[in-house]
């Protein structure tokens, strides 16, 4: 009896010594991480906001990735620093009191609001998460840097406490990774795909339209290639060439986004005639398009004979679906998906017809 006594002695207090090690676990947890989602993974919609009114909306799709506001491709590499963030960030320390009036008051003119969303359970049992829903995790507020930029000011929504946080490895401050400017967050890829997605591209020249054509791609590694003019299949083409043109649309990115373009320019440049425009549809019916503007020589360039170009001949404006926010590309990228008809069909063997 004594010997059960004294093991069941021993498993109280091995239950006891646990105990007391697991909430003094979790309230150091508590404390150091008030400010982290310890599993990302789980995190499905991140909203952004300032008190300048600007805001945006980072989401997680089931089969398109994140997008900005449910329509924009992020910049992929700043999302995932979010989401590092919000896994690692650390409680530096809490404000003292006397600095706790000047802080708030810093805070309250600048400050990023964050709330983070999630699929998470209601309760578990036996492991199993039930009730599984999104759900709100996590509110506060990001501020400014501390004097020496080593630190940066954060609350809680419901928490009375300001600290001051870190992220461990980094000498620097994290207010610029919660921007809410959507221009900070929109990836500036405008087509990435490979050749085996493709399922067919129209390139219109509507200032010559004797060169615009569609490529279709067959599925049996085959093409086929139409002049749009007379709507003719074109037997002779340089295979080879029509190859090397889809592939250019592995990787295409615009330079800058123009958003700060008066809206009278904006509408002036959409009512005049594009000078290309690039369609494309992969097979999985995912659609696209681009359309191509001269820009104006706005950096007075001479040709070989002193004389200015007629337009900008480094880069032209474009427009990317519905989106009526012009962007800057280069002529160096543009070319290599806007090649003319006449560079894949030999004229002399088959002449492009009116």
């Amino acid at each position: 009896m004594k010997k059960k006594h004294f093991i069941g002695l021993v498993v109280v207090l091995s239950l006891t010594i646990a105990s007391i090690f697991l909430l003094t676990n979790n309230k150091r947890s508590s404390i150091t991480h008030k400010f982290n989602i310890l599993d990302t993974s789980i995190v499905t919609k991140i909203f952004l906001a300032d008190k300048n009114n600007n805001m945006l909306e980072l989401s997680r799709t089931d089969t398109r990735g994140w997008r900005i506001n449910n329509e924009m491709m992020p910049i992929k590499e700043n999302v995932d620093l979010l989401l590092e963030t919000l896994n690692n960030t650390q409680i530096k320390y809490p404000v003292s009191k006397s600095a706790r009036n000047s802080t708030i008051a810093r805070l309250a003119t600048n400050h990023v609001k964050v709330e983070v969303y999630g699929k998470k359970p209601l309760f578990t049992i036996l492991g199993k998460g039930v009730f599984t829903k999104e759900r709100q995790l996590l509110v506060f507020y990001v501020g400014g840097p501390t004097a020496d930029n080593q630190g940066t000011i954060m609350k809680l929504e419901k928490d009375d406490d300001i600290f001051i946080t870190y992220l461990p490895g980094l000498r620097g401050y994290l207010t610029e990774r919660y921007s809410p400017q959507i221009a900070d967050w929109k990836s500036h890829q405008v087509f990435s795909y490979l050749i085996g997605d493709i399922k067919k591209v129209r390139v219109d020249f509507p200032q010559d339209i004797l060169q615009s054509y569609e490529i279709i791609n067959n599925g049996n590694r085959t093409f086929s290639l139409t002049q749009l003019q007379n709507n003719r299949n074109l037997d002779y083409f340089d295979t080879i060439r029509v190859l090397e043109s889809l592939a250019a649309f592995n990787s295409v990115n615009y330079e800058a986004m123009l958003d700060e373009m008066p809206k009278q320019k904006t509408d002036s440049l959409l009512s005049s005639i594009p000078l290309r425009v690039i369609s494309i549809e992969t097979f999985k019916g995912e659609q696209r398009q681009l359309k191509l503007y001269r820009r104006a020589n706005v950096g007075n360039l001479l040709d070989f004979n002193g004389e200015l170009f007629p337009y900008d001949v480094d880069r032209l404006y474009g427009f990317i679906d519905t989106n009526h926010t012009p962007v800057a590309l280069q002529y160096f990228v543009i070319d290599n998906i806007t090649r003319p008809l006449s560079y894949f069909v030999e004229t002399n063997q088959v002449p492009i017809q009116e």
